[in-house]
């Protein structure tokens, strides 16, 4: 097992205080989620807080995540914060899809995900990881904003792997929009979460002139698709939504296509910014990875093979995952009065499942606060649920073997030839917004790094 000796511990926002309210948990996640919670979050299996005429509980150990996610997934339902912040995104996608139209958009697209794709999938990854890296090579040792880089790539990389697109015409305007939400109206708030539905507030009546604009770009690169493909292409994963939802209207179809482009934009390209700033800052993994890389073939046409063959790029991928999940929290509400780990729960009360604090809980982790993948390596892998950042239980993320393998191909293929290094700035914080995201994002340098 590969240990390399330099230690590096990335700095970490500070708890909430003890005595912070239900509401100020609340309060508290739209300003940053990593911030949010208790410390007693590491020692009880649940923290109730009375909440107006509802409950707040805080599910935060392997078993209570096991309960709500896994074991009664019917008893705990999305809550209504899901669809106002991602409606305007994702409408009825998979995502923020329940019931019965649940079940059939996953049985719709499950097999697009199944590991008889990734061979075919990583040949697209690998040459959208080529281009990218080409031209951030081009920068010959100048400043580089690998944040934008890397979500770029990623939605290059959802585009051309399943809709068999090049963004280049929408790809700007498809980025814009997205940061502008994920910075702005996306970050989720108090009242998403304890205002009924019915009742809009200024931020909601926002978040619907947003989808008007979304709906009209994701429309236009429907129909550019429907254009340009030429009937002797093989089938994407377009095709199969298509064929699908073809006796339905046209508005679950692009809510599909959303799902997926923005799974890449906001997901992956943020685990491959993070997975860069921690090995930046740890030289003696980036070398691991760069020996690792050099010792298989990443190209298009050898990629699919080189999966098995990178275990410890994959570690570091876990391990970033580990520190600065994409899906930081979840939240459901509890349907018929429960029992949650020993203690009642009454029906209509809220739960959030902070997988941040999961994963960083002394308990479960040696070091926690330590950049360390050897974690993830051999014997040494985590038990199940103490490691979350897709989910668990039949709501899962069903793109997680697809994102590992993006992530594992474009570091292989990045630093087999380069070394990343990062100007010194002020400490980057992972912010807990609508995803895992950087209080500000540093200069990073690449030089080439020949055998």
């Amino acid at each position: 097992m590969h240990s390399p000796g330099h230690r590096f511990e990335p700095p970490a926002p500070p708890l909430a205080p003890d005595r912070v309210t239900g509401l100020g948990v609340l309060m508290r996640v739209r300003r940053n989620a990593f911030s949010a919670f208790p410390a007693r979050c590491f020692t009880a299996p649940a923290i109730t807080y009375r909440l107006g005429i509802t409950d707040l509980i805080l599910a935060t150990t392997p078993d209570a995540m096991r309960h709500v996610l896994a074991d009664h997934p019917d008893r705990f339902r999305r809550v209504r914060a899901t669809g106002r912040v991602l409606g305007p995104i994702l409408g009825r996608g998979l995502a923020a899809a329940e019931g019965e139209a649940w079940r059939r958009q996953r049985r719709t697209l499950a097999p697009a995900f199944t590991p008889r794709t990734l061979p075919v999938l990583s040949q697209h990854i690998a040459a959208c990881a080529e281009a990218t890296c080409a031209r951030i090579e081009a920068a010959k040792g100048g400043p580089i904003d690998l944040l934008s880089a890397m979500q770029d790539l990623s939605l290059d990389i959802a585009a051309r792997s399943m809709f068999s697109l090049e963004t280049a015409r929408f790809g700007p305007e498809l980025r814009r929009l997205l940061l502008f939400y994920s910075a702005t109206i996306g970050r989720p708030r108090a009242s998403d979460f304890l205002l009924p539905s019915t009742l809009l507030t200024p931020t909601d009546v926002r978040r619907a002139l947003f989808r008007r604009r979304w709906s009209r770009i994701i429309a236009a690169v429907i129909a550019e698709r429907r254009s340009t493909a030429a009937p002797d292409t093989p089938r994407d994963l377009f095709d199969m939504l298509a064929d699908a939802y073809k006796d339905q209207d046209e508005g679950l179809l692009a809510d599909e296509v959303s799902t997926m482009l923005f799974a890449g934009h906001e997901t992956t390209g943020l685990t491959l910014f993070w997975a860069c700033y921690l090995l930046a800052n740890a030289p003696d993994w980036q070398d691991a990875v760069r020996d690792e890389a050099r010792a298989c073939d990443v190209s298009p046409g050898s990629a699919g093979e080189a999966l098995a063959r990178l275990p410890l790029t994959r570690a570091v991928v876990e391990e970033t995952l580990r520190l600065y999940p994409p899906a930081y929290m979840s939240a459901r509400e509890v349907g018929d009065p429960h029992d949650l780990c020993g203690s009642p729960v009454r029906g209509g009360s809220l739960v959030l499942l902070p997988f941040c604090m999961l994963h960083r809980n002394p308990a479960f982790w040696a070091a926690p606060a330590r950049f360390d993948p050897s974690r993830f390596l051999g014997a040494a892998r985590p038990d199940r649920f103490t490691f979350l950042p897709f989910g668990a239980g039949p709501r899962v993320c069903i793109g997680a073997q697809l994102a590992v393998a993006e992530s594992v191909l474009v570091l292989a293929r990045l630093l087999r030839g380069n070394a990343i290094a990062m100007e010194q700035a002020a400490p980057v914080q992972p912010i807990g917004s609508f995803s895992t995201r950087p209080s500000h994002v540093p200069v990073f340098t690449l030089r080439p790094c020949l055998p």
